[in-house]
């Protein structure tokens, strides 16, 4: 017997021999029992992973308007300093508007070659981005009627829920989601016949930002042009929450 013969070796040559013995037979990892140091359930226990959302529904409370200043020069100092003036005037009409937030954007300068076939000639073009946001419509929908009438281009108006009441929100749909995977946690060990052990994990997510409700608008043909309407609509804040749930018998 292999048992034998190592009890009758020295101890200068137990160790080789039972190495060499350790590789005539495959390795056996322990899973079962309290004193195996593994990772894994009990062999009484089942993992069931699990995975629920909640949704709250909310009136927007940011309106975004988006606009561009764009002008053509013979030379690049031109460009820029119309384009400036125009920027320059938004602000300062953006100021005079309470609880309203300004961002100058993008900005960049290039050049343009001339083309023959559609009779244009070499120039320069500047343009600049600016960004007006507002808690409600009846602050910022005139400014945009007036902006527009100065020249600049109205490419968007968003609605969107704010940072601030989004995080509120989230928490919500947080809670909702954890209430939905608690049903569907029992109801999965009733139908197994089993009883929740203990919670193994449990994981929160909630979902990006929800998409601005653009309304895509034109540039404004002339000053009498009326500033545009806005109107608004529900959007969604959903937040998922996942789980291994542990039963036993």
């Amino acid at each position: 017997m292999i048992f034998t013969r190592f009890r009758s070796l020295t101890r200068r040559h137990a160790l080789p021999a039972l190495l060499a013995a350790a590789s005539l037979y495959p390795a056996v990892t322990l899973a079962q029992g309290t004193g195996a140091n593994t990772d894994s359930a009990p062999s009484d226990e089942t993992r069931l992973e699990l995975s629920a959302s909640g949704t709250v529904q909310a009136q927007p409370d940011q309106l975004t308007a988006t606009f561009f200043a764009e002008s053509r020069a013979d030379t690049a100092a031109a460009a820029q300093a119309q384009v400036n003036s125009l920027i320059g005037k938004a602000i300062s009409a953006a100021a005079q508007t309470p609880d309203l937030t300004v961002n100058a954007e993008s900005y960049f300068v290039q050049h343009e070659d001339a083309d023959t076939r559609q009779n244009r000639r070499a120039q320069w073009v500047a343009r600049q981005t600016i960004r007006l946001t507002a808690a409600d419509g009846k602050t910022l929908l005139p400014l945009v009627g007036q902006l527009q009438a100065e020249n600049l281009a109205l490419t968007r108006l968003d609605w969107s829920v704010s940072r601030k009441k989004r995080a509120e929100l989230t928490r919500q749909a947080e809670t909702l989601a954890l209430q939905d995977m608690q049903q569907r946690a029992h109801a999965a060990a009733d139908t197994l016949k089993l009883k929740i052990s203990s919670l193994a994990s449990v994981s929160l997510d909630d979902q990006d930002m929800p998409r601005p409700m653009p309304m895509m608008m034109a540039r404004a043909a002339s000053a009498d042009m009326m500033a545009p309407s806005a109107p608004t609509g529900m959007q969604d804040v959903t937040a998922t929450a996942r789980a291994t749930v542990l039963l036993t018998p």
